[in-house]
């Protein structure tokens, strides 16, 4: 339990500073290709299976021996990153400065579908790590813990989705869609 919980310390630590270099930086990514993730965005949330999809290929990569940590970097800083481009080419960003990026951090990490999510890929890529471990080491269980860690990630990314479809329908009234 205390990998996964370094882990998701790490993804949320990972998350923020890459979201702070997507916004300064935003400029470099071109509107027209952060436009283009919005219409992916919203295409995608068009219902909870849907999202779970989406979720589960990233949960997956996460999840292989080997490879799990290596696929986690590189989801969380890309997800950060378009984050913060996101938000820098927003009109908020313009009214309320940084504090768009840090509101935009929060309902993307803090929300109960942000935290279920992300405990899910600390699952996966703890999982990935121990099972690396136990074949490195050449101990036995690695299937066995890779598959406990691998059912749990299941079980809270699937919940994750229907709480973040939950959200979205409940806030939608509220907050501008992506």
């Amino acid at each position: 339990m205390r990998l996964v919980l370094l882990v998701l310390l790490a993804e949320y630590a990972a998350m923020a500073l890459m979201a702070a270099l997507g916004y300064a930086y935003h400029h470099v990514v071109p509107q027209w290709f952060v436009d283009e993730l919005r219409r992916y965005v919203n295409q995608t949330a068009i219902g909870p299976l849907q999202i779970f999809g989406h979720n589960l290929a990233i949960m997956v990569a996460d999840s292989i021996p080997f490879v799990g940590p290596f696929a986690l970097a590189v989801s969380i800083s890309a997800t950060g990153f378009v984050l913060g481009a996101f938000v820098g080419y927003s009109p908020l960003a313009g009214e309320l400065g940084p504090l768009a990026l840090v509101l935009a951090y929060l309902l993307t990490a803090a929300m109960p579908h942000g935290i279920l999510e992300l405990s899910s890929y600390a699952f996966a890529t703890a999982g990935s790590m121990d099972a690396t471990r136990r074949i490195l080491r050449r101990r036995g269980g690695a299937l066995r813990s890779w598959l406990i860690h691998l059912a749990i990630a299941l079980a809270l990314l699937l919940a994750a989705a229907y709480v973040e479809w939950f959200e979205i329908t409940a806030l939608s009234s509220f907050l501008p869609r992506l």
